[in-house]
C-alpha cells in the first residue's frame, strides 16, 4: 500500500499544471447566462434575441430576427488551450492592440473595415474570445474613423467578457 500511496504522489507531483478536468457545460451555460444585457444590447442595431447555448460557440448573441449578425463567445478554463489567446490557427487575426481591463489582459484584432475581427481577454488560466460576424447589417458600427471604432466596438465586447469573469470568481 504504501508504494501505490508513492506512485500517485509521484504522479499528481509531475502531472502537468492545468491538467484537471475541464468545467463540465453546466459551468460554461451559467457563465454565459451571467453576460448582462446592458452589455449586449449596445452590440446590436436592434434588440438581442434570446442568448443561443451551445453549437459552434459557448454562447452567442444575435439581434432579433437576424442570426447572421451574430457575436460568438467563446469561454476557456484552465484547459490549457492556448490557440484561443495565441491565434496560432488557420485564420489571421491582423495586428493586435492592447486594452485595459481590470486584473486582465485583452487585446483585439483589426483587419481593416469598422469592427474587429476578434476580441481576447484573459483573466489567470480564463480566456474569453468575441467573434463578431461582419455578414450583414445588425451589428451597432460606432462612428468615427474605422480604427477608432474598432476600439470603441472592441471595449463594448470586453463588459461581455467582465460579466464572465465576475461569475466565475
Amino acid at each position: 500500500m504504501p508504494r501505490v500511496a508513492a506512485i500517485v504522489t509521484a504522479f499528481l507531483v509531475l502531472a502537468p499544471a492545468g491538467s484537471a478536468a475541464p468545467p463540465g457545460d453546466a459551468v460554461y451555460r451559467k457563465l454565459c447566462r451571467a453576460i448582462e444585457v446592458r452589455h449586449v444590447r449596445p452590440l446590436f442595431t436592434h434588440l438581442p434575441a434570446p442568448i443561443q447555448l451551445g453549437g459552434s460557440s459557448d454562447c452567442a448573441f444575435a439581434p432579433r430576427g437576424d442570426p447572421a449578425d451574430e457575436v460568438q463567445v467563446f469561454l476557456r478554463i484552465d484547459d490549457g488551450d492556448q490557440t484561443l489567446w495565441k491565434h496560432t490557427g488557420d485564420r489571421p487575426y491582423g495586428t493586435f492592440r492592447q486594452l485595459t481591463l481590470a486584473h486582465a489582459r485583452a487585446k483585439w484584432g483589426y483587419q481593416g473595415g469598422r469592427l474587429p475581427s476578434v476580441v481576447d481577454a484573459r483573466h489567470g488560466a480564463f480566456t474569453c474570445t468575441l467573434v463578431p460576424l461582419q455578414g450583414g447589417h445588425g451589428l451597432a458600427v460606432p462612428s468615427g474613423a474605422p480604427l477608432a471604432a474598432a476600439r470603441t466596438y472592441a471595449r463594448r465586447l470586453l463588459g461581455l467578457c467582465a460579466d464572465v469573469f465576475a461569475a466565475y470568481r
